[in-house]
């Protein structure tokens, strides 16, 4: 049996998928992922802590070893490299608002893995699948309640109604994809009891229709590897003939799904709707414009999750035409390609080291092992099988990241590829004779656990010293959710016209986090009170926040007008074009601003750029009427009217 702190610290692994998959709260103003980023952050700083304590009790160091080990402390270095080299390290740190997958949940994931190789064996490896059952079948079974209905949450979902507590159709059905393998693990295993069994093989069925019935394609299409991996496994212990027949069938199945999606691609067969679709289509510029950040930053990107400040100049102007000039994504929509763009080629290829160390332990696991413990890893293999197809056409999630690295450790531990390192410290014990009863592997790991002393006071200190900085560490642990908090309240204020309720709301959560869109918060709050030079000192702090944000310049642009201040506003918008070249809002307002001041040879020259890639819009064909009447270009207004009439009957300023 392990030790009482390594089965806490295995519940703690488990309790970070169960919770970073089923938390929210009303209580925030982003309900879901700052939650979830919260509760990943504290189990982190959990299983750290109880290492830590461990290592107080024995004088003994016991530290991942091993090529599995390396490759996640690479992976975790090249994350805090591509921070650093973030436009702003802040926002790096906490990542894009609205996913939050920036360096606190990647390094938190990541110190869960290292963990997990620590304090995992072969047989504590379940525990891993048990969460993601338990998750799985939250995630299904009340995606599928949202589905028919019945849900109590007024979410705000334009999409399919399945998102459970995801947020997303999208994430919904990649998560059940990737529980789907547990749970038929738990139908087909023989060391599970037959309720056990039973209801496990219900929660499967329950993941693939939640999949299915969320009109995402990445469900289906993560799940059936997934399943395959886990088939595979099982299909290895049966008998000669048996294992003939299904392996060839499997790989008849595996071969077909691949010509399936390959003539998907080039636009023919079945699969062909799933790539013609908006998402699709729209996925390949997004993967357009991941390629030219990293061919204009190829070495350390453009700085870890900063890839929405960088999307408007990459974008190509096809991409621009076909999805609007106004569309606006912070993923790339493919993990690797994402953290090639935002991490370059450091983080890419420590990515790379990773995925490949997990991937060839699970390989070589399945060749080595026999029975039940094959069966487990084919199980931890389909599920992280699952996850990687889905990341490749799919955005980073704390809950999808978490199954990434729990999983990952879990694999190689299920694998027989984990080694750990001893290190003692003085005062440790000897250790402990070997017991002579029991199987050669029960005795090595009885062995190898290190012996409790009696404490000291310098341990006592030393354990009262662990217990204040991992109280401090999850107080800070919760700024962000405090921020959120405090900015739903502010909200809250507003609605009820209490601004000066509403004001300390927002600047407390600034000053907790001081994000870009509390900034703007603020000065809206500010620009709605008339208080302009108030509301340009807002916007011109969230500009600070995040360099690359052209609503920020714009919006500062806007009230420096309307305080006066001509000049700065006109290098406010300047700034914006800079930043959003071809965005029909920033240049719109650029080129009404221009109109206003006597600027309408500047304003005719950006519209007519602009229509030279969106000549489709018909507000910026009346605008340019608009400067030429100003120029004195009749012929040339009337020209454009016409066309804005053509394009939008009801146009207002072109039927003015």
């Amino acid at each position: 049996m392990p030790s009482a702190s390594l089965i806490v610290d295995r519940v703690v692994l488990a309790t970070a998928i169960v919770s970073t998959a089923v938390l929210f709260t009303a209580q925030a103003a982003d309900p879901v992922n700052i939650p979830k980023l919260t509760a990943l952050v504290l189990c982190a700083i959990a299983v750290v802590g109880g290492c830590a304590v461990r290592a107080i009790r024995t004088r003994v160091l016991q530290l991942p070893w091993g090529l599995p080990a390396v490759a996640g402390l690479v992976l975790l270095a090249a994350f805090g490299v591509a921070a650093l080299s973030a436009p702003v390290f802040g926002n790096a740190v906490l990542g894009a608002y609205g996913r939050n997958s920036g360096l606190l949940a990647y390094s938190s994931a990541l110190v869960l893995f290292l963990v997990g190789l620590r304090v995992l064996d072969r047989p504590g490896t379940r525990v891993v699948l048990y969460a993601l059952i338990l998750a799985g079948w939250f995630t299904a079974g009340y995606g599928l309640l949202q589905y028919v209905g019945v849900d109590s949450v007024a979410w705000n979902n334009p999409f399919n109604p399945i998102i459970a507590s995801l947020g997303n159709p999208n994430f919904a059905a990649a998560y059940v994809a990737i529980c789907a393998p547990a749970a038929a693990w738990g139908a087909l295993s023989s060391r599970c009891t037959l309720p056990w069994r039973l209801l496990s093989g219900g929660i499967a069925v329950l993941c693939l229709l939640a999949a299915l019935l969320s009109d995402a394609a990445q469900g289906p299409l993560a799940a059936a590897p997934g399943l395959a991996v886990l088939a595979l496994a099982w299909l290895l212990d049966r008998e000669a003939a048996v294992r003939r027949v299904g392996l060839a069938a499997l790989g008849l199945l595996t071969a077909l799904g691949t010509a399936l999606l390959v003539a998907g691609l080039a636009g023919a067969g079945p699969a062909a709707a799933v790539f013609r679709d908006a998402g699709s289509r729209a996925r390949g510029h997004y993967w357009e414009g991941a390629l030219t950040m990293w061919r204009d930053h190829p070495v350390l990107g453009v700085g870890l999750d900063a890839y929405g400040g960088f999307w408007r100049t990459a974008r190509s102007i096809e991409g621009t035409r076909a999805l609007g000039g106004d569309d606006f994504s912070d993923a790339a929509h493919s993990v690797p390609l994402h953290l090639l763009a935002t991490g370059g080629l450091v983080l890419a290829l420590a990515y790379l080291l990773f995925v490949g160390v997990v991937a060839f332990a699970l390989v070589q696991g399945l060749r080595q092992l026999r029975g039940e413990e094959r069966l487990l890893l084919g199980a931890l293999g389909g599920c992280w099988a699952a996850y990687q197809v889905q990341s490749l056409v799919s955005i980073d999630q704390v809950p999808l990241i978490v199954t990434q690295y729990v999983l990952g450790a879990a694999v190689v531990v299920a694998a027989g590829h984990s080694r750990l390192r001893e290190v003692r410290l003085p005062g440790a014990l000897p250790p402990p004779e070997p017991p002579q009863g029991g199987s050669p592997r029960k005795r090595r790991a009885m062995s190898l656990e290190p012996r409790r002393r009696v404490l000291t006071r310098l341990d006592q200190v030393a354990l009262a010293v662990v217990g204040l900085v991992l109280l401090g560490l999850g107080w800070q642990a919760l700024v962000p959710l405090r921020a959120s908090a405090a900015v739903l309240d502010a909200d809250a204020a507003l609605a009820a016209q209490d601004l000066r309720a509403a004001q300390q709301g927002y600047e407390h959560a600034i000053d907790l986090v001081g994000s870009t869109v509390y900034w703007q918060r603020l000065g809206a709050l500010h620009a709605s009170a008339m208080s302009h030079t108030l509301a340009t000192d807002a916007y011109r702090g969230a500009l600070d926040a995040d360099p690359h944000d052209p609503n920020a310049a714009r919006n500062a642009a806007r009230s420096a007008e309307d305080a006066g201040d001509l000049e700065p506003a006109r290098e406010l918008h300047a700034r914006a074009l800079e930043l959003d070249p071809r965005g029909p809002t920033t240049v719109l307002a650029a080129a009404t601003f221009e109109l206003r001041h006597e600027g309408a040879a500047r304003a005719e020259a950006l519209l007519e750029d602009l229509l030279t890639v969106l000549p489709e819009r018909a507000d910026a064909w009346a605008a340019l009427g608009d400067a030429r009447a100003a120029l004195g270009n009749s012929g040339g207004a009337r020209e454009a009217y016409q066309r804005a009439l053509q394009l939008q009957p009801d146009e207002p300023t072109a039927t003015a």
